[in-house]
């Protein structure tokens, strides 16, 4: 049975618009996005998901919007063992974190696996807000030789990073650094550039073309508005990254670009590869 059929049962019927589509997987826990004004339902509705979806030992509601920097949210036991940390497997890696202390999400999946697929040998990778390392430790499990030098502001995401890291077995080739990526001495110059914080990406443009090699890749990932044409809403992030670019001395050449997911109400997630070279 689907989620919004078990819940429909569960809830009266003017509740019935309030029901999400979809949930999470993390591990071994369900993340659920639910309306405040079905609070009064949240242990039934927790319970309902423990009872038809065996896989989960947790049910947590992600509450309001991720609009900080260390990009972590509320998250509140709903249903099940009362935890938040669990271990979440994607691809060939796994990764341990705690939903109430850093940001992480399935649905970055594609994202994922499509970068790494991108990294050739020999390359020197700068993630410039890895979090636990989902971007950092895939790429090193494909590449047999890179180095991904792995950068967060938030102390505890580097935490987890480093427990990855030793999970993962690729001690040798991503570097976990804390602090703020504006500021950090390594590496001094990268031949491909991670972007994930759409929150600051675009203000964190001209760090990057600082460390980029005289030809490199940048993966840039910022917010366009969900109304209006969905191609157009991409030319104009397109235009107005590739005008900073060129006012930091780069040529600039889109190699990719998508809308990804819904950030919050209003908002997509997108991405663009972006071909830069230094001019001289």
């Amino acid at each position: 049975m689907r989620q919004e059929e078990i819940l429909r049962e569960l809830l009266p019927e003017n509740k019935w618009h309030l029901i999400p589509h979809r949930h999470e997987q993390v591990g071994d826990i369900c993340v659920l996005r639910l309306s405040p004004e079905l609070s009064e339902f949240y242990p039934q509705i927790g319970e309902a998901i423990l009872d038809n979806y065996p896989q989960f030992r947790t049910v947590v509601v992600r509450v309001g919007n991720i609009e900080n920097e260390e990009r972590v949210g509320e998250v509140r036991v709903i249903a099940g063992e009362n935890r938040t940390e669990t271990v979440h497997r994607e691809y060939e890696c796994r990764y341990k974190l705690d939903l109430a202390k850093v940001f992480f999400t399935p649905r970055l999946s594609y994202e994922h696996n499509r970068v790494a697929n991108l990294v050739r040998e020999g390359e020197v990778v700068l993630n410039m807000f890895s979090g636990i390392g989902a971007f950092s430790i895939l790429i090193a499990k494909r590449v047999r030789n890179c180095r991904v030098f792995s950068a967060d502001i938030n102390p505890l995401a580097i935490e987890y990073l480093k427990k990855n890291i030793i999970l993962n077995h690729v001690e040798d080739k991503v570097i976990p650094i804390l602090g703020d990526a504006a500021h950090i001495q390594e590496p001094a110059l990268a031949d491909r550039i991670i972007m994930p914080l759409p929150l600051k990406a675009y203000e964190y443009l001209s760090v990057a073309a600082q460390k980029i090699t005289p030809k490199g890749t940048i993966h840039y990932y910022d917010t366009v508005i969900a109304r209006g044409d969905k191609s157009q809403q991409l030319e104009k992030l397109c235009e107005k990254v590739t005008s900073r670019l060129e006012e930091l001395n780069l040529e600039v050449e889109i190699l990719y670009k998508r809308r990804i997911r819904s950030l919050s109400p209003g908002f997509y997630l997108s991405v663009l590869d972006i071909f830069v070279a230094k001019k001289f």
